[in-house]
């Protein structure tokens, strides 16, 4: 589509999400003016612990605001509704502690926004799954939203966070 930009960088197994976008926006008559639409993911792997998930690199930034890469906040360039949806795998070793991961809304979590990852099978084995959310949420202008790991030392990875003002 015209409004995609030519230099947008989208990784392999975005590929989905950009042309579900894509499906959306065509379907709602293209871009509605003043509305954003942005994803970044993290390629690598996160062992983070009481922190926010940064990322290596914006997938899709269309309109106002963006996912800041260095601190992972998205800041509302305006209020209004907001769809926020995470994916990521996360490994678990037998001897590994629970992986949390979660979003959060001006650095509180946002209820029923948290992925448990554990593996309490034979020692020496491990595991991976995939998993992620997507919500809802009312946001005023201003308000920052991320995705927060509470305990992610196991190991998670490929995370992406997508953004859309509906």
């Amino acid at each position: 589509p015209p409004w995609v930009p030519a230099n947008c960088a989208i990784p392999g197994n975005m590929m989905v999400t950009k042309y579900l976008l894509a499906s959306i926006l065509i379907g709602w008559g293209g871009m509605a003016a003043g509305k954003g639409y942005h994803c970044s993911v993290n390629e690598g792997e996160v062992r983070t612990v009481n922190g926010p998930v940064t990322f290596t690199q914006q997938s899709l930034r269309l309109g106002p605001g963006h996912i800041n890469s260095r601190t992972g906040q998205f800041t509302a360039p305006n209020g209004g509704i907001y769809t926020l949806t995470y994916s990521l795998w996360a490994s678990n070793h037998a001897e590994d502690k629970r992986v949390r991961v979660m979003m959060r809304k001006n650095q509180q979590k946002i209820p029923g926004t948290t992925h448990f990852s554990t593996y309490y099978g034979e020692s020496g084995r491990y595991m991976f799954d995939q998993g992620g959310r997507t919500m809802i949420v009312q946001l005023a202008k201003g308000d920052t939203v991320d995705v927060y790991c509470q305990d992610c030392s196991p190991g998670v990875g490929d995370v992406s966070f997508c953004i859309s003002e509906m």
